[in-house]
């Protein structure tokens, strides 16, 4: 199994994408992926800067796949705003 988190949180340089190509095509209806991304499939061709092989990628990822969509506000940034209004108060001058 091949786990890819975060996929197209950065930009692959070509050579990059075109191991990532064989990569995927030599796992292709062999092993199992699973992926997690915030983007979605329209934004992989700017990822990937080859249209043509966003699109043969994306053909073997979605040729077998199930999707599982989560929607809703990053638990992380939600954990922050508590540690930033701690903070806040903290540096506030303390009554007397």
């Amino acid at each position: 199994m091949l786990i890819l988190d975060e996929l197209g949180l950065k930009k692959l340089n070509q050579n990059s994408v075109d191991d990532f190509y064989e990569i995927i095509s030599r796992r292709y209806e062999n092993v199992s992926i699973i992926i997690t991304s915030n983007k979605v499939f329209e934004e992989w061709a700017r990822i990937f800067y080859d249209p043509v092989l966003a699109t043969a990628i994306l053909d073997r990822f979605v040729h077998h796949c199930h999707f599982v969509v989560i929607k809703g506000e990053s638990y992380r940034m939600k954990q922050r705003e508590g540690v930033i209004k701690a903070m806040a108060e903290e540096s506030l001058p303390k009554e007397k």
